[in-house]
């Protein structure tokens, strides 16, 4: 299902892209994926995006490990195959992949040149990285998992953050929401919404996890978000 290439400082990594109807010039989002892989979630993610007019990008963040794979939170056996396959990734490298995405779509003739990021879970994680190491031109996070490990790292915040967290998310408890709010909260642009009684990968279209009233506040959010940050000129 991975339909592009990306080349990174390393080696060639493939993507999923999807893309407007009667796309023009359009701004982009990278759709960064779960521990799962670039899986039937995120790829209708990836749509979702397209049809609300940006050309959206989902690298394969594993290629270095298992290219293609796709892991699904519905199959018995697969999570833990995530989270094996996840602890053996390069986060540094990943969050590497993800700026030679920015400039592999800044490139691309129908991007406008304005490019977003928004991540799940793990890629919660690298749109943090995004938005302190790399220089797209605002970053999403949902319920991103370990961000707390860089906040050394949030006064190089350069663009635009927001972040959207459960309140009973078991990887995001109080005193990480707490640590996150009192590092970032203080720097200019930076938006968190905490969802009532909602946990983890409430966004996760069509799944068990999946609340959709929840999921799809937090894409209206994303989405006005975006179209301050990457259709403004």
């Amino acid at each position: 299902m991975l339909n592009a290439e990306v080349k990174t400082l390393d080696g060639s990594m493939g993507a999923y892209v999807a893309t407007p109807k009667n796309i023009g010039v359009a701004p982009a989002v990278i759709i960064l994926m779960e521990v799962f892989g670039v899986n039937r979630f995120i790829r209708r993610i990836a749509d979702y995006w397209a049809e609300q007019g940006f050309i959206a990008l989902a690298p394969d963040l594993y290629w270095r490990l298992n290219p293609g794979i796709q892991l699904d939170p519905e199959t018995d056996g697969h999570r833990e195959k995530a989270l094996a396959t996840r602890g053996r990734m390069d986060t540094d490298k990943a969050a590497s992949d993800v700026e030679q995405c920015v400039q592999y779509l800044r490139n691309m003739k129908a991007c406008s040149g304005k490019v977003g990021t928004s991540g799940y879970c793990l890629g919660g994680l690298l749109a943090y990285l995004s938005a302190v190491r790399g220089t797209a031109d605002a970053n999403v996070s949902y319920y991103g998992v370990g961000i707390e490990a860089y906040l050394k790292e949030a006064e190089a915040l350069k663009a635009p953050f927001l972040f959207h967290m459960g309140e009973t998310d078991v990887w995001t408890p109080i005193p990480v929401r707490r640590a996150l709010d009192a590092a970032l909260l203080p720097l200019t642009d930076v938006t968190s919404y905490t969802y009532e009684g909602i946990g983890h990968a409430f966004a996760r279209e069509g799944a068990s996890a999946d609340v959709p009233t929840m999921r799809e506040l937090a894409n209206a959010r994303t989405k006005a978000f975006f179209e301050r940050t990457l259709r403004s000129y």
